[in-house]
């Protein structure tokens, strides 16, 4: 098989495997078994279990941001030896490996797609493949092989149809924007499907009031500390998406608030 890039290669890990088992180092294993001068990179293992949209917007944040050619290993899977296809993507310049559950959806929503392929050539995985540990026996090797400069089609089929997450537009209307959390982080900020862009063209500096629950908010802030310790605001965070927030404090907490909680814009009348 012709190699078609060679030298140390970046490899980025993202799952929800945690810290405490020995799934993450038996990937690790694998990889630098294959491509023993990888230079391996930890983005997370904390993503929430099984949540792939979480999963899906720390990839989005992160993963565009390592140099030219690195290569992402993402594992959040709760299809893990069912139906769902294993998957390879080229996105302008870098290599995403992992099930195509949507978890690259808002990657794919934001770069080019320029291959992808189902991963069924057998040669590039562990001979024993097991049903509930792709990570270490389908998804490190693949990485572990592009590393070493196997090229991308040699891993399995061309596809052109990965799995795209349903991703709910905010409701627009004359005096309200109404969006919904997507989800909630580890500060128990509430992060909104309403985007900085959506905003403003609904507001167009109009005075508005944002309410989610109990919550009234009539101004965005800058920054968390524009607020005084544990009081509640709203601003846009670094991916440009309308969040709840308290100021060192979580939002969640006590108002009980879910996915999916409503976050509603209403326009106010301006009295001058």
């Amino acid at each position: 098989m012709k190699r078609t890039l060679q030298g140390p290669r970046i490899i980025t890990l993202a799952t929800d495997f945690g810290w405490a088992d020995a799934y993450v180092g038996s990937m690790k294993g694998v990889i630098l078994s294959v491509a023993p001068s990888a230079v391996l990179v930890d983005i997370t293992h904390d993503i929430p279990p099984h949540h792939v949209l979480y999963g899906a917007f720390v990839l989005r944040e992160a993963c565009p941001r390592y140099p030219l050619h690195t290569i992402h290993v993402a594992v959040v899977d709760p299809g893990v030896g069912g139906t769902r296809r294993p998957i390879l993507l080229r996105l302008d310049t870098h290599l995403y490996v992992g099930p195509d559950n949507g978890l690259f959806s808002l990657l794919l929503r934001d770069f080019r797609m320029m291959g992808a392929w189902e991963l069924n050539n057998p040669e590039y995985f562990l001979t024993a493949l097991s049903s509930t540990f792709h990570g270490r026996d389908l998804f490190a090797p693949v990485a572990g092989h592009l590393a070493t400069g196997v090229p991308p089609d040699a891993m399995g089929s061309a596809i052109t149809d990965p799995v795209i997450l349903p991703f709910p537009d905010p409701g627009v209307g004359p005096d309200q924007l109404s969006g919904e959390v997507l989800l909630i982080d580890r500060f128990g900020n509430c992060i909104s499907n309403i985007t900085h862009s959506a905003f403003h063209d609904w507001a167009r500096g109009r005075p508005f009031e944002i309410r989610m629950r109990d919550i009234s908010l009539e101004r965005l802030v800058p920054s968390y500390d524009s607020v005084d310790a544990g009081e509640f605001l709203a601003l846009f965070n670094g991916l440009g998406y309308l969040e709840i927030a308290r100021n060192q404090a979580r939002t969640d907490q006590g108002l009980k608030v879910q996915v999916g909680e409503k976050i509603v814009v209403y326009a106010r009348k301006s009295y001058s």
